[in-house]
């Protein structure tokens, strides 16, 4: 169904509520006399994906056809589309976006910031809640985005006042308050601005382990999520707000954690998770939890609607929901809604010679336009051409010589199980741990280093895209699937260790709706986790090749493990490894200076606590205070040059089949 149709019914529903004779108008004061409606319409986790991404729908004859999907000026189109919808039904809305606007682009990695404060300022987003990946490019960055961004960014649980870089940004900060002015909702600075109307508080809340899983966070304070929105709520409604609408960037798992524990949020727009809330399974993108879910408050009395709408910006959201004239929240209803395109592939590859018939159009696009939680929309033909004439060319310039060329697209996911995968998960992560293994161990490395890696271990969430068909060039490496600083670590464990670490971070990412990014593949290591009955993994396999034979892992051998410097500090979740390192670490970090491999011993990993008990986890090296990532001519993406390496040295790669190493066991 058009999300069109569906938000009309949704708003001719909330009419009726009000007045049986026909829809409030602008200038009806019915929302002081039946209580506030309002709809909100909503993105997070867009990654800087302006331009649409490439996807598979299942065909009317059951057959995968391969198109693209969202991006930002289809984000453009559909959100000014339901807005307007909402204004001609007498209602007013918000647009709110959950946070990570940062990262995992092209675009991103040539125009950092300056690219997302120009596109957002013309998206009419109305606030936005601080994600993590924010702080990927320095605080500096972040408070430039922030002074120059035209909506609020909110995090009502960070305290800005001892760090230089953004105590005077007035721009982030805990709330926003809006007066309903007719169909309009207006930002104002205080409820007496307000003149009597209705008041609609928006606050942001970040993530209470930021330090754990973003290095470069300065003086920043990250207070406790559950106490700071408490405390927010009850200040807001002691100012008189009876309307409040929670902004975060937590993941859906502690979303439902914070409706069950803090009374008073009326709905919770979402991030974090990339959680595309509904049935996608058209789309090969799984089903997820419901959306628009209903909490009961910790009062007994009060109830809170969760939302959130996947991830790049692929899908948008839009829940309408009326309060009775006291505040209380009644009636919150929505969906997800997949932003479909008009082209349509029979290969992967999507060459013309592959594009559906003129003939067979109509017939699919319709067919497309029927399915449920889905709509074509076309793009914003002003974003679309900003875009290309202003940043395109310079993407396109960065992607560098072709390196290899696949038919099929090679898929990432985070948790196996997920978007249309399999209990193996990502196929590209193998491939990925395949080619650190494959570099770490060459001899020119191994001269440098000294070492011989026995395994290696990356998190999902360092992986940023899929590996799409055709022509592979050394940008989509660099620039798309891995675009963060990874500088490569080699530290000694033992087998106990690498147990508990996978045992606790698999079952970390196991409850519905919980961050996967830490999630676990390797190579030359393989398991089988299985979740037992209270929802936690248990290693029924663990072991690693040597020799060409697979060797179960002993508890009390030593083994060379390789992965990123960021997981081998023990940032998000991965903690067991900051905690073998805690006194002493026989560790190195490797990374590119002047084109010549540098190594990087430490002495130790310390855990750093700041005064709201959140904890740091700070590399102490050797000879020097950090590695010098930002300086001019060194390279810090060791993990995506192994991986360009490997590339280029396994022509066939995508011809050969690579047997799984990780099996993951749902209940």
């Amino acid at each position: 169904m058009m999300l069109s149709q569906r938000v009309s019914a949704l708003l001719l529903a909330l009419c009726f509520a009000v007045i049986t004779t026909g829809c409030v108008s602008s200038a009806t004061p019915a929302n002081q006399q039946q209580g506030l409606e309002l709809m909100l319409v909503h993105i997070n986790d867009t990654h800087s994906q302006f331009d649409a991404t490439p996807a598979r729908v299942k065909g009317p004859d059951g057959k995968p056809l391969f198109t693209f999907i969202g991006g930002h000026p289809r984000l453009l189109s559909k959100a000014q589309q339901l807005q307007a919808e909402a204004t001609a039904g007498g209602i007013p809305s918000l647009f709110l976006h959950g946070g990570d606007a940062f990262k995992g682009s092209a675009y991103f990695e040539i125009f950092e910031q300056k690219i997302n404060i120009d596109i957002l300022n013309r998206m009419g987003l109305d606030a936005m809640a601080l994600g993590n990946h924010e702080f990927d490019i320095g605080l500096a960055k972040l408070a430039d985005f922030a002074a120059n961004i035209n909506f609020p960014l909110l995090a009502a649980n960070v305290d800005t006042r001892a760090e230089p870089a953004l105590a005077a940004v007035s721009n982030l900060k805990g709330f926003q308050l809006f007066v309903v002015d007719g169909t309009e909702l207006i930002p104002v600075a205080a409820v007496a601005d307000a003149a009597g109307k209705a008041v609609l508080g928006v606050f942001g809340v970040a993530l209470e382990d930021m330090r754990s899983m973003v290095p470069a966070t300065g003086q920043l304070v990250f207070a406790a999520e559950v106490s700071s929105a408490q405390a927010t709520v009850d200040y807001l409604q002691a100012q008189g707000v009876k309307h409040i609408v929670a902004l975060t960037h937590l993941g859906h798992q502690r979303d439902l954690i914070l409706a069950e524990q803090v009374n008073g949020i009326d709905v919770i727009v979402g991030g974090h998770s990339h959680s595309l809330l509904g049935d996608f399974r058209q789309w090969y993108l799984g089903q997820q939890a419901p959306y628009a879910k209903i909490i009961v408050n910790p009062d007994g009395v009060g109830q809170t609607c969760i939302v959130q709408a996947g991830q790049f910006a692929q899908a948008v959201g839009a829940v309408a929901v009326q309060f009775d004239p006291s505040g209380q929240l009644t009636q919150c209803e929505g969906e997800n809604t997949l932003l479909a395109s008009r082209d349509y592939f029979r290969l992967a590859l999507r060459t013309e010679d592959s594009r559906l018939a003129k003939s067979e159009q109509p017939g699919t696009e319709a067919y497309v336009n029927q399915l449920e939680r889905t709509v074509i929309t076309d793009e914003d033909p002003a974003l679309r051409q900003l875009i290309n004439t202003v940043y395109l060319p310079a993407v396109q310039q960065a992607y560098g010589k072709q390196i290899s060329v696949t038919e099929q697209t090679i898929s990432h996911v985070r948790l196996p199980g997920t978007g249309g995968s399999d209990e193996h998960g990502s196929v590209l992560a193998g491939h990925i741990t395949d080619a650190m293994y494959y570099w770490l161990n060459q001899p020119a490395v191994r001269a440098k280093t000294g070492r011989k890696v026995d395994f290696t271990l990356i998190g999902a969430g360092n992986i940023r895209a899929d590996l799409q068909a055709g022509a592979i060039y050394e940008g989509h490496i660099r620039l798309e699937v891995l675009p963060f600083d990874t500088p490569l670590s080699i530290l000694t464990v033992t087998g106990a260790d690498v147990a508990a670490l996978l045992q606790n971070v698999i079952s970390a990412t196991l409850a519905p709706g919980a961050h996967a990014g830490k999630f676990p593949y390797g190579s030359h290591l393989r398991y089988i986790a299985r979740e037992n009955a209270s929802g936690e993994a248990v290693l029924a396999q663990l072991q690693w090749r040597q020799g060409g034979q697979w060797q179960d892992i002993l508890p009390e051998a030593t083994y060379s493990l390789a992965t990123t410097s960021y997981l081998a500090n023990g940032n998000d979740g991965w903690h067991k490894l900051q905690q073998v390192q805690q006194q002493q670490t026989d560790r190195i970090d490797l990374i590119i200076e002047q084109q010549q491999l540098t190594i990087y011993p430490l002495n130790r990993v310390e855990a750093v606590t700041d005064s709201s008990g959140q904890r740091a986890f700070v590399p102490r090296y050797k000879n020097a205070e950090g590695l010098p990532c930002k300086v001019t001519e060194v390279d810090c993406k060791v993990a995506a040059a192994a991986m360009i390496d490997y590339l280029k040295a396994t022509s066939t790669l995508w011809q050969q089949k690579r047997l799984p190493t990780v099996t993951l066991e749902r209940r």
